[in-house]
């Protein structure tokens, strides 16, 4: 599965130690530093112009890939502790030796500089779709959560001159922000928006925000990445995309329609929307979430939608048979004041406008 990755790593590997070896041409030679050494040195032994051979590919790759099922963090220095320090990791991943830090320095800077990692990422995810070791899914699941960052916000680079300059100032990280979980919990950190299956659990995708930026501005770009990332005969299956409720609005309603042909579920966000009288007779109160409460302090149960009249149509908890909850209860003369004593309870209609946080 890794093989083409493997090649790629192998060809950038020879770039970046020709580069090393091509920068250090224009240095004097041995003759003009020792003009005494004898100049035939055919007796004396000499290296490959191969040069050493490098570290197995596969045993450097498997040390990354499985370090995170031991609770290691993907680190550079993490991992390779973990190599050098335990013998049975190592024979797993098939070293023959203890690879010295700078060999996983090296491995890891050319996968990153090369997108080798997120080429690797995306094989398994689709070879795992393909031989169908995770199923379809007829539903995908987007949330966040945040990666602390190694970085302070706004710092610049500084450049290397000693005089005042006008180089464009650069910054250390442009990808962190101040993530704020509450009024007292503040983080210096990356944004990461996860997409997982719903049947399998298993993160399918993710993309990567400044701490800052508000979740419900991630769905859109989450949602295109996923379109990248997964195969279409995969994506044809998806008909909904659960969330948060800080995920509810019509831009992102049209987004998944539109970029996933599906459709978002998510709870109802009343955002700024409060509480308010229902002048209509048992009736109490219409709440942020678009519920009406009768006089005996329940919630009515919704039973559909008049699409004709644009009405969402209410029902008793109590004594509607389809919709009655046990446990709850309504005085005699609640029943009478609210409903006239109806067999079924009271019925309510809600005009679709009184309620405009509720997604029809």
């Amino acid at each position: 599965m890794f093989s083409p990755i493997e090649q790629e790593f192998l060809q950038a590997r020879f770039e970046y130690h020709f580069k090393k070896r091509t920068s250090t041409d224009a240095a004097p030679s041995s003759t003009e530093l020792f003009p005494d050494i004898p100049q035939d040195l055919s007796t004396l032994p000499t290296r490959s112009a191969k040069g050493r051979k490098g570290v197995n590919f596969y045993a450097l790759l498997k040390a990354f890939l499985l370090a995170p099922l031991l609770y290691v963090e993907v680190m550079v220095s993490s991992v390779h502790l973990q190599v050098i320090g335990n013998s049975d990791f190592r024979m797993v991943c098939g070293f023959d030796t203890r690879p010295s830090l700078k060999t996983f320095e090296r491995f890891d800077q050319i996968m990153i500089e090369n997108g080798l990692w997120e080429k690797a990422r995306q094989l398994m995810v689709s070879y795992n779709l393909f031989h169908g070791i995770v199923g379809k899914e007829e539903q995908l699941a987007v949330d966040t959560t945040h990666v602390d960052a190694e970085a302070t916000v706004h710092k610049m680079k500084k450049c290397s001159h000693s005089e005042p300059c006008h180089c464009p100032k650069i910054p250390t990280d442009d990808n962190v922000g101040v993530m704020r979980k509450s009024n007292t919990v503040t983080y210096i950190a990356h944004k990461i928006s996860l997409v997982c299956g719903v049947e399998s659990e298993l993160p399918l995708s993710r993309s990567v925000f400044k701490g800052d930026e508000h979740d419900a501005k991630t769905l859109e770009p989450t949602l295109e990445k996923v379109t990248e990332d997964l195969p279409e005969e995969f994506l044809k299956t998806v008909q909904y995309v659960s969330a948060d409720g800080i995920y509810q609005s019509a831009d992102n309603q049209q987004h998944t329609k539109s970029i996933l042909k599906a459709k978002l579920l998510a709870p109802i966000n009343p955002r700024k929307i409060q509480d308010k009288a229902l002048e209509s007779c048992g009736m109490t109160k219409l709440d942020r979430y678009g519920v009406p409460h009768c006089i005996s302090g329940h919630k009515l149960q919704l039973k559909g939608l008049d699409e004709a009249k644009e009405h969402y149509v209410w029902t008793c908890p109590v004594f509607d048979p389809k919709y009655k909850q046990e446990g709850l209860s309504c005085s005699n003369e609640q029943h009478i004041q609210c409903c006239n004593g109806a067999k079924t309870g009271r019925t309510l209609r809600i005009h679709q406008s009184m309620t405009p946080q509720i997604d029809t």
